[in-house]
């Protein structure tokens, strides 16, 4: 496949939420505070092609990151800077979106195929062994791009197909499971396809998280728009709605929530911003970041992955090695 292609179908992730705070039931974390806290390191990934796409941590700070490329997952266990394969590269021929789920002891995944010669998978991988232990296929054709948890699901963004003709519309996907401890037995099932969340020619819905009350957060990757989907009484979707901002994101990729009116959004390229979805207020907290792409809450502060996605879409040559750089909760 060309290189052209991969970039063309990059995805954001997401990517992902073992990586929400402790103040979200669904997605809590642990967080030390010691007094034998030290400043964790920034995580290097190896290889020159790896192009970490999404991030994703577990409770007791596991981290994860997945390669839209060769669709390699590493694993860094909890203290440790040595990444080793979780899942190796000839699994899937690109990985997206992945999310820690400590309670069913899994890391869901986007299996991506970008030549759409087999179908996207939604994968569920054994946190301690890396074992395949579920996979869904995506309906209609659709492409997996990001993935949060909230009231016992599992939901998913569909970017969709940017080569079909007509292009089909972005949705969400939701993965119910016969229990919220369990990955295997699920069905899954479109949530929502309002048309809000369609927008502008390429890549649609990207990056997804969950408020911890009755609220998703979803951007479209192609035209820059923050919208809110909330849920209703009934569990199923209320009309999306496009928050206004004062601006348009440049190719919003993973973002995560801080708490429920706080939003954490990567741009690639551009700074990490956190958004008060309440206030509608959009603010800068680093902009040295190296083209990042996904964003995680983990013990002790947050990971961003820098995937460089606009240097393998023009094909330029990646500034290695591949990190994920920590950065204080802001």
């Amino acid at each position: 496949m060309s290189r052209n292609l991969i970039l063309t179908l990059c995805l954001g992730a997401a990517v992902a939420v073992g990586s929400a705070p402790a103040a979200l039931a669904d997605q809590r974390h642990d967080l030390d505070t010691t007094a034998s806290w030290h400043r964790p390191a920034d995580l290097v990934v190896p290889g020159d092609d790896f192009h970490p796409e999404s991030v994703a941590a577990t409770r007791e700070g596991t981290v994860f990151a997945a390669s839209i490329v060769t669709g390699e997952i590493v694993r860094f266990p909890a203290g440790s800077t040595t990444a080793r394969t979780f899942v190796p590269a000839d699994v899937n021929l690109g990985t997206a979106g992945v999310l820690a789920d400590d309670d069913r002891g899994v890391l869901w995944a986007c299996g991506i195929d970008l030549s759409f010669q087999t179908p996207t998978l939604l994968q569920a991988f054994d946190l301690s062994s890396g074992a395949l232990k579920a996979a869904y296929t995506l309906p209609d054709g659709g492409v997996c791009a990001d993935i949060t948890l909230a009231r016992n699901a599992v939901y998913i963004t569909d970017t969709t197909n940017p080569t079909a003709t007509p292009q089909p519309p972005g949705r969400i996907l939701k993965l119910t499971t016969p229990s919220p401890r369990r990955a295997t037995g699920g069905t899954l099932s479109v949530w929502s396809k309002d048309p809000a969340l369609t927008n502008g020619a390429g890549l649609q819905i990207n990056g997804i998280a969950f408020d911890g009350a009755r609220s998703f957060y979803t951007t479209n990757y192609s035209s820059g728009e923050l919208i809110k989907v909330g849920i209703a009484a009934d569990g199923s979707a209320l009309p999306a709605e496009v928050i206004d901002l004062g601006r348009r994101f440049v190719t919003p990729d993973g973002i995560r929530m801080l708490d429920r009116n706080r939003l954490l959004v990567t741009e690639n390229p551009g700074p990490l911003s956190v958004v008060d979805v309440r206030a509608r207020t959009v603010k800068a907290v680093d902009a040295t970041l190296d083209q990042p792409s996904s964003v995680v809450r983990a013990r002790h502060g947050i990971y961003v992955a820098e995937g460089q996605i606009p240097r393998l879409q023009t094909g330029q040559q990646p500034n290695l090695p591949f990190t994920l750089r920590w950065l204080p909760t802001p």
